[in-house]
C-alpha cells in the first residue's frame, strides 16, 4: 500500500471516529435552549415558503437542520400551530403543540444528525487544506485533533448554528485562497457562493466580506491586470450575493431599519438587530464569579484559556514559536491568520457574551496552524542545516515527532472521551476540569438544557422526597416530557415568575442548572444567589447542581436591617423572600450601632445597602465579620441593592476585662485617682448594664461600648459620649444611640460605636471618654445600682 494511500485510509479512520463520538452523544442529550427554534424555523419555512419567523439569524442552517422533519409524518404543517400567526419564532417553537407526539423530544435527532454531517465536511477540508500546504502528516495531525476537540463534538451533536456556520466559513476561506493561487472563472464563482451561503447561515459570518475583498484587491494589484481584477472581484461578489438572495427565496421587501425595498430585507433585519445587540449591552454575563451588564473585553481570551484542550493550546504556542523560525510565505501567513485575528477582535469588542461557541469558527485555524508542526520535523532552517543535523535540533524534532505530539494527541482524546457525552461541560485542567467549569462562566459553556436525561437517571436511583428543579429550558412541561416528578422552578413558564423564599429556602433538593444558577434568563438575575454561597452537594453531568437543604436549627427568629442610607426590606418582602411572617424586625443604624438579640443564642438574619459594604478594619466590617454572607442582589429589582447574612448563634467575645472607672459625671478625671479601676459589668438604675469597651484608635478617637438589655425600655434614652482631658476639659460630644429604643428585649446586647471627629492635642494618656445612659426626655442620667452617686462611666484612651 502506498504511503499516499495509507494517509487517506487514516484521514478516513479519523472522520469515522468524529462520526462515532458525535452521533452516540445525540441520544444521550435532552433537548437545549434554542435547538426548538431553530430546527422548527426551518421546517416551516421549507413547509411554507414563509420567512416570517426569522429574526436574528439568517434561514440557511435553520432550513438544513429542519429539512428531515419534512420526512416525519408525526410533524404537523406549520399553520396547524396555534402560535403560528403570531410570528413570534420562540413561541411558535416552546408551544407544547410539538411536545405531544414524540417524547423526550427524541423528534431533534435527525435535525441533529444535519449537523454531525457538516462536521465530517468540516473535518474533510481540514485535512484537505493543511495537506495541500504542509503536508499528509500535517493533515493527520490537525484532523486527528480536531476530531477529539470536545467543543467541535459539544456543537457537531446539538441541532444549532455554531458548527454549522465554522463549516461554511472555512469553507469559503479555503475556496478563496485556491482560487487567489489559481484563479479560474469556476473557482472565482465558487468561492463567492461558498460566501454566500456562509453570510446565509449566521450573521457571525460578516466579517468575511470586507477581508476577502481587502484580501482579493490586494492579491490583484500585485498579480492581475487592472480589468481582470475588476472582473473577477465583481464575479466573486456577484456569486456572493445571488447565494444569500437565493437562500433568502429570492425575497424582495422593506425592513424597519431601511427607508426603500431590498432584497433579502430579512437579512438586513437581521443584521442590524444582531448590530444593535452587540452594542447595547443589556445582556447579562457571568465571567470568574462576577455577573454583569454588556461585555468585556477579556471574556472570549479567558473561555478560550479555559474551554480549549490544554494540549491544543500548548501545540498553538509551539506553532507560533516554529512559524518564527521557519516562517510561512507571507500571503500564506496573512490568509491563516487574517480571519481568526479579525474574528477575535470583533467578538472581543462586542457586547454579546455567551459562550465559546461564538468564536468556534477560530478553532479549525488552529488546527490548520498547528498542522505546520509536522511540515518541519527533523528538517533545519534555512542556512543551518549542517548544525541543526550534527546538534540538539534533530534530537528534539526527532523526539516530538515520536514522543511527544503522539502524546499530546492521546491526552486531548482521553480528556474529550472522558467528557463524553457531556461535551459542551469542557473545561480543561487550568480550569480543575469539566466539573468546576460552572465557577467561571455560564450560558452554552456549561448548561443549555442537555443535561436533564442524566438528571432524569439521577432521580430514578434516589429516594428523595422534594425534588425542586431549575433549567433553561422553559419551553416544555419538563415533568411530563422527562417523567420524572419534581417541583418546577423559575424559569420554568408554568411557574411564577420569582422564588419564593429565596433567602429562605425550603427544605428539599434543589436541582439547579448552572445557567439558572447564574441568573442569565431569570426576571431576577440573583434569584438563586443563595446557593452561590454553598457548595453543591453533588453534580450531575457536570452542568446541574444538587443541593440538599435542610431547615436551620435553631429556628431563625429575627430579621435585622441597617437604615442607613435606606432600610432595603419591607415587610412584605421580609415575609415573601424569608416565607415567615413570626419574624422579629429590627432596624437600626448599622454605621454607629449594632445589635445582637438574645445575647447572640438566636439565629437570625442582617440586611444592607449595598452602598455600604465595609472597607477592611471599620466598625461594620468587624460586625459582619461574624455573620456569614448568604444572598447579594447588585441591582436595584423592586428593593435596592443589598446584602443578607446569616447569624449562626454563638458566645459574643465582649471585652469585659478592661478597666474603667465610675463617678459622678461632674467629677474630674484627675480626681479619679483614688477610685479603684472595675473590671466587670455594670448594673445601671435603667434598662441596661454596662459590659465593658475596646479601644479602636487614638489619634482620631475611637470607641466600641458593650450594653446588656435588662428589660423593656419605657421611653427614649441615649448613650453619652464625651471626651475629656485629664483635667475635666471637655473636647467633643457624640451623644447618639443608633437602635429603635422601643425595639429592644432583654437579653440583646448593643454594641455602640463612639467616633470622634476632631484629633485631640494631648497625649493618649491624658484623654478619657465618659459615657453612660440617659432619658432623653429630661436628661436624668442613669446612676449605677452598686453606686448609687455614679452615673458616668470613664475610660482611659492610654494604652494598657
Amino acid at each position: 500500500m502506498s504511503r499516499t494511500r495509507l494517509y487517506y485510509y487514516l484521514a478516513a479512520w479519523l472522520l469515522l471516529l468524529l462520526f462515532a463520538q458525535a452521533v452516540s452523544d445525540i441520544p444521550a442529550l435532552s433537548v437545549t435552549v434554542d435547538e426548538p427554534v431553530h430546527a422548527l424555523t426551518g421546517y416551516s419555512i421549507l413547509r411554507t415558503g414563509d420567512l416570517r419567523l426569522l429574526e436574528d439569524h439568517p434561514p440557511l442552517i435553520e432550513m438544513w437542520l429542519g429539512w428531515p422533519l419534512l420526512l416525519s409524518p408525526e410533524i404537523p404543517h406549520p399553520a396547524e400551530v396555534p402560535s403560528w400567526q403570531s410570528g413570534n419564532r420562540r413561541l411558535f417553537a416552546y408551544d407544547d403543540y410539538w411536545w405531544q407526539p414524540v417524547a423526550n423530544g427524541d423528534w431533534l435527532f435527525p435535525a441533529r444528525f444535519t449537523n454531525v454531517l457538516l462536521s465530517l465536511l468540516l473535518g474533510a477540508l481540514l485535512y484537505r487544506w493543511a495537506t495541500d500546504w504542509f503536508g499528509s502528516r500535517a493533515g493527520l495531525l490537525a484532523l486527528g485533533l480536531f476530531a477529539c476537540d470536545p467543543n467541535v463534538l459539544a456543537h457537531a451533536s446539538l441541532a444549532t448554528l455554531d458548527l454549522g456556520v465554522t463549516a461554511l466559513i472555512f469553507a469559503t476561506l479555503y475556496s478563496f485562497q485556491r482560487c487567489l493561487r489559481h484563479p479560474t472563472t469556476t473557482r472565482v464563482t465558487g468561492a463567492g457562493l461558498l460566501l454566500g451561503l456562509a453570510l446565509s447561515a449566521k450573521i457571525s459570518a460578516a466579517p468575511l466580506p470586507p477581508l476577502t475583498a481587502a484580501l482579493m484587491l490586494i492579491w490583484g494589484f500585485q498579480r492581475w491586470e487592472k480589468k481582470m481584477l475588476l472582473r473577477r472581484l465583481a464575479l466573486f461578489a456577484g456569486s456572493a450575493f445571488l447565494a444569500l438572495w437565493a437562500a433568502h427565496l429570492f425575497q424582495i421587501g422593506f425592513t424597519p431599519e431601511l427607508p426603500f425595498r431590498v432584497p433579502a430585507p430579512t437579512y438586513w433585519h437581521s443584521f442590524f438587530r444582531v448590530g444593535q445587540d452587540a452594542s447595547g449591552g443589556a445582556r447579562y454575563s457571568f465571567l470568574l464569579g462576577d455577573l454583569y451588564q454588556g461585555g468585556r473585553w477579556y471574556y472570549f481570551p479567558v473561555a478560550l484559556l479555559l474551554k480549549t484542550p490544554l494540549p491544543t493550546l500548548l501545540l498553538s504556542v509551539a506553532a507560533l514559536i516554529k512559524l518564527w523560525r521557519w516562517p510561512l510565505p507571507f500571503w500564506q501567513l496573512i490568509l491563516l491568520s487574517a480571519f481568526p485575528i479579525s474574528y477575535l477582535l470583533v467578538s472581543i469588542a462586542a457586547n454579546i457574551n455567551i459562550g465559546y461557541r461564538h468564536i468556534l469558527s477560530i478553532v479549525p485555524f488552529l488546527y490548520l496552524g498547528i498542522g505546520s508542526l509536522a511540515a518541519h520535523l527533523g528538517t533545519a532552517p534555512a542556512g543551518e542545516s549542517a548544525k541543526f543535523h550534527s546538534g540538539i535540533g534533530w534530537k528534539i524534532t526527532r523526539y516530538a515527532s515520536r514522543y511527544v505530539l503522539p502524546a499530546l494527541l492521546l491526552w486531548q482524546c482521553g480528556g474529550t472521551l472522558a467528557v463524553a457525552p457531556y461535551h459542551l461541560t469542557f473545561f480543561n485542567e487550568l480550569a480543575g476540569g469539566p466539573a468546576n467549569g460552572w465557577r467561571y462562566l455560564s450560558d452554552s459553556n456549561v448548561d443549555w438544557g442537555q443535561s436533564l436525561k442524566a438528571v432524569q437517571r439521577y432521580l430514578a436511583q434516589q429516594t428523595l422526597e422534594r425534588v425542586y428543579l431549575s433549567t433553561p429550558t422553559n419551553f416544555v412541561q419538563l415533568p411530563q416530557l422527562y417523567d420524572f416528578d419534581v417541583i418546577a422552578l423559575p424559569p420554568d413558564r408554568q411557574t411564577a415568575p420569582m422564588l419564593p423564599a429565596r433567602y429562605n429556602p425550603f427544605p428539599g433538593t434543589y436541582i439547579i442548572g448552572a445557567t439558572s444558577l447564574r441568573g442569565l434568563v431569570l426576571t431576577l438575575p440573583e434569584m438563586y444567589n443563595w446557593f452561590w454561597h454553598r457548595e453543591p452537594d453533588e453534580i450531575i453531568a457536570n452542568a446541574m447542581l444538587v443541593y440538599h437543604i435542610t431547615a436551620r436549627e435553631p429556628k431563625p427568629t429575627w430579621v435585622g436591617q441597617c437604615n442607613v442610607p435606606v432600610t432595603p426590606l419591607s415587610a412584605e418582602m421580609i415575609q415573601n423572600r424569608f416565607w415567615r411572617s413570626d419574624l422579629r424586625q429590627l432596624d437600626f443604624d448599622c454605621t454607629q450601632s449594632w445589635l445582637y438579640p438574645g445575647n447572640g443564642l438566636e439565629s437570625g438574619w442582617v440586611a444592607l445597602h449595598r452602598e455600604l459594604l465595609p472597607a477592611p478594619g471599620d466598625f461594620l466590617q468587624r460586625q459582619l465579620s461574624l455573620l456569614n454572607l448568604s444572598f447579594e442582589q447588585a441591582a436595584a429589582h423592586a428593593a435596592p441593592p443589598h446584602s443578607i447574612f446569616e447569624w449562626q448563634p454563638l458566645s459574643l467575645p465582649l471585652p469585659t476585662y478592661r478597666p474603667y472607672q465610675v463617678a459622678p459625671a461632674a467629677t474630674s478625671p484627675v480626681q479619679l485617682a483614688a477610685n479603684v479601676p472595675l473590671t466587670v459589668s455594670l448594673a445601671l438604675d435603667g434598662p441596661l448594664d454596662f459590659l465593658g469597651y475596646e479601644i479602636r484608635a487614638v489619634a482620631l478617637p475611637e470607641i466600641i461600648t458593650y450594653w446588656r438589655v435588662t428589660a423593656v425600655p419605657e421611653a427614649p434614652f441615649s448613650l453619652m459620649a464625651h471626651l475629656a482631658t485629664g483635667d475635666g476639659q471637655l473636647l467633643e460630644v457624640v451623644d447618639g444611640l443608633g437602635v429603635t429604643w422601643h425595639q429592644l428585649r432583654p437579653g440583646d446586647v448593643l454594641a455602640q460605636r463612639h467616633l470622634f471627629t476632631t484629633p485631640p492635642e494631648q497625649p493618649a494618656n491624658e484623654l478619657y471618654l465618659r459615657t453612660g445612659a440617659y432619658w432623653l426626655a429630661d436628661g436624668a442620667r442613669w446612676p449605677s445600682l452598686a453606686y448609687p452617686d455614679a452615673d458616668a462611666i470613664f475610660i482611659p484612651l492610654a494604652p494598657e
